[in-house]
């Protein structure tokens, strides 16, 4: 998976080597999957390789399928709040308090 690819495409390429596979009469095994969709994601994603390989005994396709696509949400959702703060300016407003020049009142 490369940096930019978004993780639903990833699912679906990886899913069609798998259909590819098993349409020559390979058995893909679901642990198969499972630890090619866990080693595959880019160096983004890749401090959840522990969580989701010694995490449980047993992997879920759909289990680590939804762990990633919440990261990814996650991920973008992060970018999306320094993009935004980013475009706020920050700094100290002046109200200019004092006036130069003469009062109305007072002449």
């Amino acid at each position: 998976m490369n940096e930019g690819m978004s993780v639903c495409d990833h699912l679906g390429s990886l899913n069609g080597i798998v259909s590819e596979l098993e349409s020559i009469g390979v058995k893909v095994v679901n642990e198969d999957k499972v630890l090619q969709l866990i080693w595959s994601h880019p160096s983004s994603f890749k401090h959840l390789q522990p969580t989701l390989m010694y995490g449980k005994e047993t992997l879920s396709f759909v289990e680590v399928t939804s762990t990633l696509l919440s990261e990814e949400r996650r991920h973008k959702g992060r970018k999306s709040l320094v993009e935004n703060s980013a475009m706020v300016v920050s700094g100290k407003r002046s109200f200019n308090r004092f006036r130069k020049g003469t009062c109305w009142s007072c002449g």
